[in-house]
């Protein structure tokens, strides 16, 4: 089998495909900024220090330091000195951030589990199956 015929073959229907509707509410957060929420939402609930956030979600230090002045001026995160080390920042989720991360995932999960029934059962386990076979693939080679 020719894997890179395969590859060439998903890269060009994914570019010709409009995007999934649970892809499509991206105007209002860059990319950058709806991870730093979710990261700070789901994983650090005491917070996190932008050298934290620049490490765990491979952003670059400036797109951190943009995405974390535009949130905070969107209300949705705050940042405090550390109180053991001044020269660190710790970003916090506001409610106003965790309520706009929990409304949006909520919509999220709404959209996939339609796209996934018109899938089917069969092919909706297999797709999950599959996805979640290239998360373990890609864990292993990091």
């Amino acid at each position: 089998m020719d894997y890179k015929v395969l590859a060439h073959e998903l890269v060009s229907n994914m570019t010709k495909s409009p995007k999934m509707p649970f892809q499509k509410k991206v105007d209002d957060l860059s990319q950058g900024e709806r991870r730093i929420l979710g990261y700070l939402t789901f994983f650090k609930n005491g917070g996190a220090s932008s050298g934290e956030l620049s490490e765990k979600l491979f952003l670059t230090t400036p797109r951190v330091a943009s995405a974390l002045k535009s949130l905070s001026k969107k209300g949705f995160i705050e940042r405090n000195r550390d109180e053991n080390d001044k020269r660190i920042v710790i970003v916090t989720i506001t409610d106003a951030g965790k309520n706009f991360v929990m409304e949006e995932h909520e919509e999220a999960i709404s959209m996939l589990e339609k796209t996934l029934q018109k899938l089917g059962e069969k092919d909706a386990k297999e797709f999950v199956r599959i996805i979640n076979r290239i998360i373990e693939n890609t864990a292993e080679d990091e």
